[in-house]
């Protein structure tokens, strides 16, 4: 039963980060992307499950991250994790 449950959270933290990242135009692969899975599971091991929570939660964790980047490293967080990105 323990396994069907961290699927089940993994499934959860996989959904919110999808949606984050549609949200914010980002790639799993792209350094805002990584570290808001980061925070993601953090939250999950402080045993937050609500999907609406999750998402709420990673908007203000990230929002306060932008806030500490300087300018410069905000523009290379928003074009991605690699700077020549083919698409």
């Amino acid at each position: 039963m323990e396994l069907a449950m961290e699927l089940s959270q993994i499934a959860t933290l996989r959904r919110v980060l999808e949606i984050f990242c549609a949200r914010h135009e980002l790639e799993f692969a792209d350094r805002p992307a990584i570290i808001a899975a980061r925070e993601l599971m953090k939250f999950a091991d402080e045993g937050e499950t609500d999907p609406a929570i999750l998402e709420r939660r990673l908007d203000e964790a990230m929002q306060t991250y932008g806030e500490r980047m300087l300018p410069a490293q905000r523009a290379v967080a928003s074009m991605g994790a690699l700077p020549a990105r083919h698409q």
